[in-house]
């Protein structure tokens, strides 16, 4: 895929490399935006479900079960 001259790897690239607060306003302005069109695919709905799910779970590990 390419997007004005810029291909989807570019685009991953600059992403990947923004400071945190750009990478979280991505997640929080950008995502909603294109989260209808884009996560039509039950595909897409279970893969974000999975990260959560994972993050979710390594934070919980983190605080209740690390002691152990």
């Amino acid at each position: 895929m390419e997007t004005d001259g810029v291909s989807f790897e570019e685009i991953k690239n600059r992403i990947v490399n923004l400071d945190i607060a750009d990478q979280r306003r991505l997640i929080t302005e950008v995502i909603p935006e294109v989260w209808e069109r884009a996560c039509a695919d039950p595909s897409c709905f279970l893969k974000l479900k999975e990260l959560v799910d994972s993050h979710t779970w390594r934070q919980y590990d983190k605080m209740h079960m690390s002691g152990i």
